[in-house]
């Protein structure tokens, strides 16, 4: 039976580490958006406190715990910077699709940590580890009742078909990840189609719902959802180098925790078909499971001195390009810059 614990009777006992605002300064070092940006977040802040106020006690509780520890809020602010390249006011549609946005993407989170059996999110333990899997599947589907109930205010029809749209994209894309699950056939391009699925998608659906929100042109929305596509590859493809090469405490979760999953990303993938002295050495350990913090030490080590991971840097370069490219056809101003400012620092990470 799920266990229903209070999170300040939990932060008190040290099962929420008072270490996470270090660990959130150090990833936000990526992510600090300008004081424009964040007067328009703090907007969608406010309004996501409010949708998460009424209802079940315990799933207030579960909801405040996932979604206000550190979050960058990227996906709402794809909404509103879209938004903001054609009409300068923040419209209050805008901002409940950016909520809307955010509590879906938490929601997938929710289910994600149940599926991967995690402990740990955004430096802190995740929903499941505390409040059981029963109750952290319960709230990601209140989530995204939540986030359909602000879909449904203005009856615009083609906003709710986008975000169906991709809410099918990202369960197909978990569905496939799961397929593929200790496959050590994975392609590169199946790889490529998992992360459109999964992340690359979502990204697309926010700039297109900014832009139509906006009233941009058809060709202006297509470069819009170029841009969020492209985007969103970059980003998921560096994202999964973080989780091989940086610090833990930047990325708030364990070092390898993809590979300790047995899912297998870009460098790992790119090792595997390239690299003989890499398969005779980690085919069998990989295939074994239960890989040590010592055996992902020594994969990362192997993975940037034979060039798998050079070689998914100049993957998420080229995605970025594209992305930029998309971004020179659209109008200039401040939401313009911001997202070049996003896709530079996605772009030039060291890892």
């Amino acid at each position: 039976m799920d266990a229903l614990p209070d999170t300040n009777t939990l932060r008190s006992n040290g099962l929420i580490p008072d270490r996470l605002g270090y660990k959130a300064d150090r990833s936000d070092f990526y992510f600090r958006p300008d004081p424009w940006v964040e007067g328009m977040i703090a907007r969608v802040e406010d309004l996501l406190q409010s949708e998460i106020s009424s209802g079940d006690p315990l799933t207030r509780e579960i909801g405040r715990h996932m979604l206000f520890g550190y979050a960058k809020r990227l996906r709402p602010i794809f909404v509103l910077l879209s938004q903001h390249m054609f009409i300068d006011e923040t419209l209050p549609v805008t901002v409940d699709c950016a909520a809307a946005a955010e509590l879906i993407h938490c929601a997938s989170l929710f289910h994600d940590d149940v599926i991967d059996q995690a402990t740990i999110r955004k430096g802190k333990q995740a929903a499941n580890s505390i409040w059981g899997n029963k109750s952290a599947v319960i709230a990601g589907d209140q989530f995204f009742v939540l986030a359909f109930k602000l879909l449904t205010k203005d009856r615009d029809f083609r906003i709710i078909e986008l975000f169906v749209d991709m809410c099918r994209s990202l369960a197909e894309g978990v569905m496939e990840e799961i397929r593929h699950t200790r496959d050590l056939d994975l392609t590169e391009e199946r790889h490529l189609e998992i992360i459109t699925g999964k992340t690359a998608n979502f990204y697309r659906m926010a700039a297109t719902i900014g832009g139509h929100l906006g009233g941009a042109k058809p060709e202006q929305e297509k470069d819009l959802a170029g841009f969020g596509l492209n985007f969103g590859l970059a980003f998921q493809l560096s994202d999964d180098l973080l989780d091989l090469f940086s610090d833990p405490d930047a990325t708030g979760k364990h070092k390898g925790s993809d590979i300790r999953s047995d899912i297998y990303t870009c460098s790992i993938i790119y090792a595997l078909g390239e690299n003989a002295e890499f398969v005779e050495r980690f085919v069998p350990i990989l295939r074994r499971g239960d890989i040590t913090s010592e055996e992902v030490d020594e994969i990362a080590d192997v993975l940037r001195s034979n060039g798998a991971m050079q070689y998914a840097q100049g993957l998420v370069r080229h995605h970025g390009k594209i992305a930029l490219d998309h971004l020179d056809r659209l109008p200039p101003g401040k939401a313009n810059d911001a997202f070049r400012d996003l896709l530079g620092k996605i772009t030039n990470r060291d890892f």
